[in-house]
């Protein structure tokens, strides 16, 4: 878009937005920043389409053809354009910022568990994994199983199976 179209077609308020939009400016702006930006961006393009498919229709209804009604509403069809062109602009800044934002908070996650993982205390808030309770059995081992004490998948299976059949014979009663 050359600058006389943005003095041309575009009001004050309209040209103060497109200009918040250009790239150099849109890389300065938050996460939370060009979402408001794209909200109002959005807001304008959808008032430039919906203006121009209602001036489409009223002037096919007028002229009772579809021959020579797209010359008459051109103005508005451009700036539907443009806000077309810098919604798509603004929504790939927020997506940069928004990856960005979401790879920064997963570095930060990551570290935090880097640092408990080496630190038994963060983890547990208590005494470090592996000493001894009073009872004489390690934190280690509670919570845990003996390998042989858990079924196998099968046996669970055929436990489940069982209680079903058992199940349906005292539906069918």
């Amino acid at each position: 878009m050359n600058p006389t179209e943005l003095y041309s077609l575009f009001s004050a308020k309209e040209q103060t937005l497109l200009v918040a939009t250009e790239a150099a400016r849109l890389k300065d702006l938050s996460e939370d920043e060009l979402d408001e930006l794209l909200t109002m961006v959005r807001r304008e393009r959808n008032k430039y389409s919906k203006l121009y498919r209602r001036q489409s229709s009223a002037s096919v209804a007028a002229a009772s053809s579809r021959a020579g009604t797209s010359t008459s509403n051109q103005r508005t069809r451009r700036k539907a354009e443009i806000f077309e062109d810098t919604l798509a602009r603004v929504s790939r800044a927020l997506s940069v910022a928004a990856r960005a934002s979401a790879n920064e908070l997963k570095r930060e996650r990551l570290q935090a568990a880097r640092d408990a993982k080496g630190n038994p205390r963060a983890r547990t808030g208590g005494e470090p994994i592996g000493t001894t309770a009073a009872s004489g059995v390690t934190t280690r081992d509670i919570g845990r199983v003996a390998k042989s004490a858990t079924a196998s998948p099968s046996r669970r299976a055929s436990s489940k199976a069982q209680g079903a059949r058992r199940q349906a014979r005292s539906d069918s009663r």
